[in-house]
């Protein structure tokens, strides 16, 4: 009997989540790259482990449109002196994912240490990633929003200087978008944000299972990061299995 309500609960939710997929798949991309072209897309964090932990959702999709992604880390997350091991698994994390290793860029520069207590360079961001920017070709860009989803200063600042990118016309022609922060709840309530998602925003990205198994698997070659905390976050956080962006204007 139990598990006849529970079924009887669960199939309506089921059908929910199926329709606002299809209808995500349909239109979400559309409204990211309005042109329909394939594009370079550059995703800009702060520390090895972002881009798994945050961006897995936005990455996958795009790439199964066939669009070429690149990725810059403003360090090399070397807070506990990990900083060489880090390296190395942001590159097998990033394999995982499917951006190869030459898309791959680490900046090593005494501005943007790892750390809440660092205060990173706006002008050094702005300078630093401006300058892949330019040289990879990026139409599009993507990075953290004013919140920077844990309200890590490194990750604000990202935004910052995305900013003032934006609003300096140091990148004209560049579309730039920010992952959206949430609530505490919907940032932990699983897959059950996807409907809301799709509802209020019109750039949403969401994960198969078989994208956010390789999201886990990204997530794995994160070794020296997998604490019990992370274990959770990676089965309960809306991150790994929807993203909603906002277009910087």
């Amino acid at each position: 009997m139990l598990a006849f309500l529970i079924l009887e609960f669960l199939w309506p939710f089921a059908i929910v989540l199926v329709l606002c997929y299809v209808y995500i798949k349909c239109s979400a991309v559309n409204h990211f790259i309005r042109s329909g072209c394939k594009q370079n897309v550059l995703i800009v964090t702060a520390h090895p482990d972002d881009e798994c932990m945050f961006f897995a959702p936005t990455i996958l999709s795009l790439l199964q449109e066939g669009h070429q992604i690149y990725l810059v880390c403003l360090s090399k997350g070397n807070f506990y002196n990990q900083g060489e091991l880090r390296k190395k698994e942001l590159l097998v994390s990033c394999g995982k994912l499917g951006i190869p290793q030459s898309n791959v860029t680490i900046i090593e520069d005494e501005r943007f240490q790892d750390g809440p207590e660092n205060v990173w360079s706006i002008d050094g961001i702005v300078e630093r990633v401006s300058g892949v920017i330019k040289r990879i070709g990026a139409k599009s860009v993507i990075t953290f929003d004013g919140q920077g989803v844990s309200s890590h200063p490194n990750h604000v600042a990202l935004f910052k200087a995305a900013r003032r990118m934006v609003h300096e016309k140091v990148i004209e022609g560049v579309s730039v978008f920010v992952l959206e922060s949430t609530n505490i709840v919907r940032k932990y309530v699983s897959i059950i944000d996807i409907p809301i998602s799709s509802i209020i925003c019109m750039t949403t990205f969401v994960s198969l299972p078989v994208d956010v198994y390789k999201a886990w698997l990204a997530m794995t070659a994160h070794k020296s990061q997998l604490v019990w905390f992370r274990k959770l976050y990676i089965f309960f956080s809306r991150y790994m299995y929807v993203n909603t962006l906002y277009k910087l204007d």
